[in-house]
């Protein structure tokens, strides 16, 4: 049998006369149909590839324009904080500046890798289409960065004046409220000063009162009321048959300066209240005093020389009564009796009496910060020995009269009773 030859097998075309194989037509037929679908295939998969690339591209930039607002509102903040320093706005300005050079060096250069990565994983054609939609994305971006700077910058600016205009109303409000508080302080403080020297001299009165009070219960305290004529308080020294001995009258004060005006009031108060004796007591004393002593015929102490003071009055002015009592009708004894208690010589006795209590009480006073308990026991026996020996020489000058000697530490200062 004989065997075909299929190259033999030759197709006439009838259009054109042209003769070929039918295998050829079939080959060629095949070929031109998978081109086709590869092209097809190829196109399919370069759309997806570039919308890949776009949707990543476009996340990209969303991102990266998130990340630029956000950092526009702190940066916004921050300028508010600084808006008064044209320095740091500035300042600040130029790390706008540069964060944006780094962030567009970032872009580039991570649209490069991605040009890249398209180059390793897409032939010539795919790689161009994407590269040319990198580009337009990123001449968008660039479009849009600069829009958003010129955005930005506008807002600094804006915000930047604003805050300086908000903040130069709030420093004149501020400046405001200062001197509103500056005055009323001021004003309080003057008040608080004058409210606390008037109470000072409130509570050193009620102490005087009250120590007269424990001290000499037997006696008459009268507390003239605040306005009226006549001083602080007026002692009424009384005998052990309530008869009235005599009148000392005490005056409180507690200033940062004695006045000598206080002299010529208090004299004027003794008239008014009849009384014997003036005290004043006072914190601070006339100038080249350090102690009690007596000004133009009164008596002018501290407090704390105060109690020994009126212990030392009282009781004088106590047996002078009963010794005008016993003496009466002897007016010439009396006499000689009311002339040395208003002598110079009786003065000075009481002086030097009254100087060595006051060391005893000065010994008495620095112990008393270290031994307050023994304090106050040394205190009540050293006022109840004077009040005892005053006592004593009282009733021994009332019986005996001239005959017993003096002791300078327990006679009387000058009195009015001869007035």
């Amino acid at each position: 049998m004989e065997t075909l030859n299929p190259v033999a097998l030759l197709v006439k075309c009838p259009h054109c006369g042209n003769k070929f194989s039918p295998e050829d037509a079939i080959q060629h037929d095949l070929r031109a149909q998978l081109e086709k679908e590869f092209e097809l295939k190829f196109n399919e998969n370069s759309k997806i590839l570039a919308e890949r690339i776009r949707r990543q591209e476009d996340e990209k930039f969303r991102t990266q324009l998130q990340r630029l607002e956000e950092d526009r509102k702190v940066k916004s903040l921050r300028l508010k904080q600084l808006e008064d320093n044209a320095f740091l706005v500035e300042e600040r300005e130029q790390q706008i500046r540069e964060r944006e050079e780094r962030l567009d060096h970032e872009m580039k250069k991570k649209l490069l890798e991605r040009e890249k990565i398209i180059k390793e994983q897409a032939d010539k054609t795919a790689m161009e289409k994407a590269l040319l939609l990198v580009r337009e994305k990123e001449q968008h971006l660039a479009r849009d960065r600069e829009s958003l700077d010129l955005i930005l910058k506008k807002r600094v600016i804006e915000e930047t004046e604003k805050a300086r205009d908000e903040e130069r109303m709030k420093n004149a409000e501020l400046q405001k409220k200062l001197d509103d508080q500056t005055r009323l302080i001021n004003e309080m403080k003057r008040r608080t000063e004058q409210g606390s020297m008037q109470t000072q001299g409130e509570v050193q009165e009620l102490a005087i009162e009250e120590y007269l009070f424990q001290t000499f219960p037997r006696d008459v305290i009268e507390e003239i009321a605040k306005g009226k004529r006549g001083g602080d308080c007026v002692h009424r020294v009384r005998d052990n048959y309530e008869n009235e001995c005599g009148r000392i009258l005490y005056e409180s004060k507690r200033t940062k300066h004695f006045s000598s005006e206080w002299i010529a009031k208090i004299k004027d108060d003794m008239r008014l209240q009849q009384a014997d004796l003036g005290v004043i007591v006072t914190e601070a004393l006339p100038d080249g005093m350090t102690r009690f002593g007596e000004v133009d015929g009164i008596w002018i102490c501290t407090f704390v020389e105060f109690k020994a003071l009126a212990l030392l009055f009282r009781h004088n002015l106590s047996r002078i009564g009963e010794v005008l009592a016993a003496q009466e009708n002897k007016g010439d004894k009396m006499q000689l009796i009311y002339s040395y208690v208003t002598s110079n010589e009786f003065k000075q006795k009481l002086e030097a009496a009254f100087e060595s209590y006051n060391d005893m009480q000065e010994d008495l006073s620095k112990e008393k910060a270290l031994f307050t308990s023994q304090w106050a026991k040394r205190e009540k026996r050293l006022l109840k020995a004077m009040e005892n020996l005053v006592s004593l020489y009282g009733d021994v000058r009332g019986i005996a009269g001239g005959a017993v000697q003096e002791i300078k530490a327990l006679e009387l200062p000058e009195v009015n009773l001869l007035e």
